[in-house]
């Protein structure tokens, strides 16, 4: 219900505002309702004042007072941290953020009558991503610190509302970004708070099922739209042959067809500067920096070390939230594929290989089949095979496909094995 003396947008009939919305903390059994920040982040902070007093501990406890003592009671979150309570501080005004978007992906979703809510597990929509340090603003002469992100993007804001127009030319007038070593202009404050978001990070609109953030409605919308059935994914990428519900994905998936970038150690090349990056970081590099606090386990990102700590729970980190079934697993991927073959009916083999006409339900399955049972091997820069007509002399063709831009023109690559 509304504080008293304010109406609901939904019952005026007019559209939600991003102005209205219902913060509802989570911390341990709280139930408390506000309608804005500076409140909810007031109550927040008792609950972290109360939890953090009540668990410095004392001589006389008989418990360890540091075994529990950095530990957030938001629900289904789990976080502990053993080094300092500064660390829960952050992560606790956090949630507090992520509540907020996760209102705002709601609100949003509501106003998309073709929009289906998201599948993915409850279970994830209070994990939040590690806040290592203080949010640090590196705009020009300021270098301020905030523990709670949301003051931190406000900060951030006025730096962009306040920046002074500069005259480029006679008639042109543009804004600079002032954030350390960024050299940018826009014609307008709103293009540079929204530039401002590449720096800081800052995230718009949260899943309100799983609790992924993005950095804009029309990745969140995707986010939903990925997730149709595949009899509605009527778009097929000509190169790949993966589906996609709306034509603007189908051309987004595109462009990872075009590699702009060589590695300097290998022929490998990639679309993206990132995927060029990580090809660098597991193929040429032996740094693990990623450990465990368990096991002598070390990996080479935080996505390999989570899986790796699922192995240290007893309990499933996952349940199928479809009415009435109790599946369970320990990883995100195998609720999805639960999901899909017993409650979408997508069981059915559909990667047939082309020698000996065996099966697949999964494209990776096939490569796996194709590499090891028939020894079929492809070229730097391919994550799989693609299947042709076949050749003049009866064997099927494979051929692998792989787009390079050099000096603005397209070049396509193009290797066949026959069987």
């Amino acid at each position: 219900m509304p504080p008293p003396g304010k109406v609901s947008r939904k019952e005026d009939g007019k559209a939600p505002r991003k102005e209205d919305l219902e913060l509802q903390c989570e911390w341990g059994s709280c139930s408390y309702v506000c309608w804005a920040m500076e409140e909810f982040c007031e109550h927040v902070t008792q609950h972290l004042q109360q939890h953090l007093h009540s668990s410095s501990g004392g001589e006389d406890e008989e418990d360890d007072p540091l075994e529990d003592e950095f530990s957030c009671l938001w629900q289904e979150c789990g976080f502990c941290s053993l080094d300092s309570s500064a660390d829960l501080v952050r992560h606790v005004y956090f949630h507090c953020y992520h509540t907020k978007l996760k209102q705002w992906g709601l609100q949003a979703l509501q106003s998309q009558a073709d929009l289906s809510p998201c599948i993915l597990d409850l279970q994830s929509r209070n994990i939040i991503p590690d806040i290592p340090d203080h949010f640090l603003c590196l705009w020009e002469h300021c270098e301020s610190s905030f523990d709670n992100p949301e003051w931190f993007y406000r900060h951030v804001e006025a730096h962009s509302l306040c920046c002074e127009y500069q005259a480029v030319g006679k008639d042109n007038h543009v804004v600079l970004c002032g954030w350390k070593g960024c050299t940018c202009t826009f014609k307008d404050r709103c293009k540079l708070r929204e530039h401002l978001r590449s720096h800081t990070q800052e995230k718009v609109v949260a899943c309100p099922t799983c609790g992924g953030m993005f950095a804009n409605n029309t990745k969140f919308f995707d986010h939903i739209r990925r997730q149709t059935s595949l009899d509605q994914q009527r778009f097929q990428c000509s190169h790949c042959s993966k589906r996609f519900a709306t034509e603007r994905l189908l051309r987004d998936h595109m462009r990872n067809h075009v590699n702009h970038y060589k590695c300097p150690l290998c022929d490998m090349t990639c679309p993206l500067p990132s995927s060029l990056r990580n090809h660098m970081r597991f193929r040429h590099s032996e740094d693990r920096p990623f450990k465990c606090d368990y096991c002598d386990y070390s990996c080479k990102n935080l996505i390999d070390l989570r899986k790796h700590l699922d192995t240290h729970s007893k309990e499933p980190a996952y349940r199928c939230d479809f009415e009435n079934c109790d599946f369970s697993a320990r990883s995100l991927s195998s609720i999805k594929s639960h999901y899909r073959k017993v409650h979408e009916g997508d069981s059915e083999p559909r990667y047939k290989c082309h020698v000996c006409d065996k099966c697949f339900t999964r494209g990776n399955n096939l490569t796996v089949h194709l590499r090891k049972k028939h020894q079929f091997k492809w070229p730097p820069g391919h994550p799989r095979f693609r299947l042709k007509e076949p050749c003049d002399d009866g064997g099927a063709e494979v051929v692998f496909l792989v787009f390079e831009s050099k000096a603005g023109a397209t070049l396509c690559k193009r290797q066949k094995s026959c069987s």
